[in-house]
């Protein structure tokens, strides 16, 4: 199996676009905005995204923030993304270092799990020591892989989510 992950860039086409179509908008707490929009909404979404993540055209109060694809076999089969700093306004509502997707296409195949290794690889170039991460209660299979990853519940958040960490510096031992 050929595994990549690739930065979101203003090269991005069409198979990237069918890709997060099959992923709707905030499901499982991902945003998602081009859901069910156009090709040319996609494409000023990408330009956004690829400012996003040179801290370029920032709405007030937001952190720069990248975007990947994880690819498996030269297909696009799920989206993250990671930002570059923590925020404590982000973690009071609920909002965590990362976050990701996998499309409906290809769940159940261990895609997640491949997906957020390869994010926690990136945490670290952006200098995290740690994340913290905020799944719905309900989301068994997302919670099994954050676990499986070296998370630990350590809270609650408003009744509806846990506070997972991740100690980054324990990854691979």
């Amino acid at each position: 199996m050929k595994i990549e992950i690739k930065q979101l860039s203003l090269n991005c086409c069409s198979e990237e676009y069918e890709m997060l179509q099959n992923i709707k908008n905030n499901e499982n707490g991902f945003s998602n905005p081009v859901y069910e929009e156009s090709y040319e909404e996609y494409l000023l979404w990408l330009q956004k995204e690829d400012d996003y993540s040179k801290g370029n055209n920032l709405p007030d109060g937001w952190i720069p923030e990248t975007t990947y694809f994880l690819y498996i076999n030269d297909k696009p089969v799920g989206i993250g993304r990671i930002r570059h700093s923590s925020s404590k306004y982000l973690e009071s509502i609920g909002v965590g270092n990362l976050g990701y997707a996998i499309s409906k296409l290809y769940r159940g195949k261990g895609y997640g799990n491949i997906l957020l290794k390869e994010l926690l690889k990136k945490c670290i170039s952006f200098g995290y020591d740690d994340i913290k991460l905020f799944p719905y209660k309900n989301k068994i299979p997302t919670i099994k892989v954050m676990l499986k990853n070296g998370g630990q519940i350590i809270d609650y958040f408003d009744d509806e989510k846990y506070v997972i960490t991740i100690q980054l510096n324990m990854l691979g031992e």
